[in-house]
Order: structure tokens, then sequence, then C-alpha cells
């Protein structure tokens, strides 16, 4: 979407439409789902995520996101001050998020310095035990446990979607 055209006669048929041209960049819908968990650099930070998509990309110019260790370009691409890449997660690497956030502060004329005790996976952890607590105090947890074991009692009404 944020590159200069799609073609998709996949998953829209649309064939090729033109992107917000934002990146130099071209997407080709595929079959073949893509499913990996990427590894890399990010602004010399380690990081990691995932790609779960149809989509290929290729890029014709712009500067990467991601590098090997070595330095050779992994993925994403960056023009400018917008960035894009199939990379699902990568901010939640606490080293990787710090650093793109100080870039981006720092592009904006902002004078900023990301926390660097906060962890990601501390405060994703911290919220759903808030979810738990409020499910556990609000829910009736017995009935809940019985559902997913048994399942519905048969003599209960179907619901349209969204009735």
């Amino acid at each position: 979407m944020l590159g200069t055209e799609i073609d998709d006669d996949i998953e829209g048929r649309v064939g090729k439409v033109p992107g917000l041209g934002l990146l130099p960049v071209t997407t080709r819908f595929t079959k073949d789902k893509t499913l990996t968990k990427p590894e890399g650099l990010g602004l010399g930070a380690p990081t990691a995520g995932y790609e779960i998509h149809n989509g290929q990309v290729e890029v014709h110019a712009g500067e990467p996101l991601f590098t090997t260790n070595t330095g050779a370009p992994l993925d994403g691409c960056r023009k400018g001050s917008v960035r894009g890449t199939l990379w699902h997660g990568a901010l939640e690497s606490d080293d990787y998020r710090r650093a793109f956030l100080a870039e981006i502060a720092h592009e904006c004329g902002i004078n900023f310095t990301p926390d660097p005790t906060t962890s990601f996976a501390r405060e994703r952890e911290r919220q759903l035990d808030k979810l738990g607590d409020a499910i556990e105090q609000h829910i009736d947890t017995t009935a809940l446990w019985h559902l997913i074991e048994h399942g519905p009692t048969r003599d209960l009404p179907n619901l349209a979607p969204g009735a």
C-alpha cells in the first residue's frame, strides 16, 4: 500500500492498482503464503519479527530497514520519513524500539531519550494479568470452563453474525 503499485490477481482480483507512492516499492500478490520469523539488525540493534503475507515486495530504491550482521539488506524500505516493512512485531525488540524512537524524535527535533528499563515483554505480561484479573472478577469462570470443556448446550439457539 505504501509503494507505487499493487498487482493483485489473488486476493482482491483487481489486477494492477496504484499504491500511495510513498516508497519506491511494488507489491505482487502470490498464491503461496509467506510465514517466516526473520531476525536481523535495525539501526544497529538486534530485532526480530514474523512475516505472514501473500504479497512479494520488490524494492527499487531507498534504504533497507533491517540488515544481517554482515550489513547485507534483509527487508523493509525507508525513503525520507516513511518506513515500511513486512516484519510484524519488530518494535517488540526493546533495543530496536528504543533506537527507532530516538531516531524519530531526533528527526522531529525533539530531545527524547527512551527509558532504558522499559520492557515490552514485561509490559505485555502486566496487561495480560490485568485482563485475566478482570475476567476472573466479572465473568463466571466456572461456567466458562464448562463451556470450553463441554461446548454449548444443544438447545442454545444460533444467532446470525452481528445479531
